[in-house]
């Protein structure tokens, strides 16, 4: 028996060496669609120059159909990234973050609270986790299309996205607002394993030198009173800033006959807009950043925001 269970663990550990060894010739060698990378959109924030984002979204699909970086930069001049994902979990909010802290240092990062509502099981984060420790695992369909380069390249991330990882949705269908952010005492129970990991996220950004901040966009589907009180009192007990817009009517004044593309889950472009608006303004008024739009070391960001808006004028 003791023999069988030693062989097994010797097995399993060769199995993670000839992974681990096999893992840098499966990494994709750049960020783009055609080199491997499964999310492009969030992936983008990896060809940035050093040291450029001011503001990092980081979260679920709400984030990226919410926050338009490049009306942020129109209006503030302040440069921002969406680095979500669909169905974005709260342990791989903390490797986006890990990662973007290697080559960006942003004032403030903004977290989307729904996240932390979300249970998931041991097996998903194995599971999840092991294609980030070992690429290989998360990039095998990869081996059809490797090169003799895929052997010694280096990884070098070029390819930077226009919209900075917000996506656009135009379609509109109306929300069913009834009952929604109704007042009450009750307190939904979030899992405690997402407080763990947002305590990890705020002590990450401390150590970077970033402001923490939790935002709830609105959402007919996703929001209530219950997951209201829940967030003010994690912020409150964390010392971080919380900012729900669902509460915010007067100062994003959401349309839910006009402002969503699926029944009050996402909002639209027009949505995005509103929401935007709010969040630049509330980033200028912080007083931590400049503006940046005449700064020759950020032409390129000009450049995005004219292409920004002959598509908008477009449609």
């Amino acid at each position: 028996m003791r023999k069988h269970f030693l062989s097994s663990v010797a097995f399993l550990l060769i199995l993670v060496v000839l992974l681990a060894a096999l893992s840098p010739v499966f990494r994709p060698k750049n960020n783009t669609a055609e080199a491997g990378t499964q999310d492009v959109q969030a992936d983008g924030i990896l060809g940035e120059p050093e040291n450029t984002i001011d503001v990092l979204f980081l979260g679920n699909s709400e984030a990226y159909c919410s926050f338009i970086p490049m009306e942020i930069w129109k209006e503030h001049g302040i440069t921002s990234y969406v680095c979500s994902t669909p169905a974005q979990r709260m342990y791989q909010s903390v490797e986006y973050l890990r990662s973007v802290f290697r080559t960006q240092r942003p004032q403030i990062v903004v977290v989307m609270a729904l996240a932390i509502c979300w249970d998931y099981s041991p097996v998903e984060v194995v599971t999840k986790m092991t294609g980030e420790w070992l690429p290989v695992v998360r990039y095998h369909d990869r081996w059809k299309s490797l090169q003799a380069e895929d052997f010694y390249k280096p990884v070098r991330y070029t390819h930077v996205e226009a919209d900075k990882g917000y996506r656009l949705y135009r379609e509109s269908r109306a929300a069913d607002t009834t009952e929604y952010m109704e007042p009450t005492d009750a307190v939904e129970r979030l899992p405690s394993k997402n407080v763990r990991r947002l305590e990890i996220i705020h002590r990450l950004c401390q150590e970077h030198g970033a402001q923490l901040v939790l935002v709830s966009v609105p959402s007919t589907y996703n929001w209530n009173g219950r997951r209201h009180n829940a967030m003010t009192a994690l912020a409150e007990s964390m010392g971080i800033a919380y900012l729900d817009l669902n509460c915010m009517q007067q100062e994003v004044p959401i349309d839910w006959e006009m402002d969503t593309w699926d029944e009050g889950d996402h909002l639209n472009f027009t949505g995005a807009k509103k929401v935007t608006a709010f969040m630049g303004e509330w980033l200028e008024d912080t007083g931590l950043f400049e503006d940046k739009r005449s700064q020759e070391a950020y032409s390129q960001w000009n450049v995005f925001l004219q292409d920004y808006l002959a598509s908008e004028a477009s449609e």
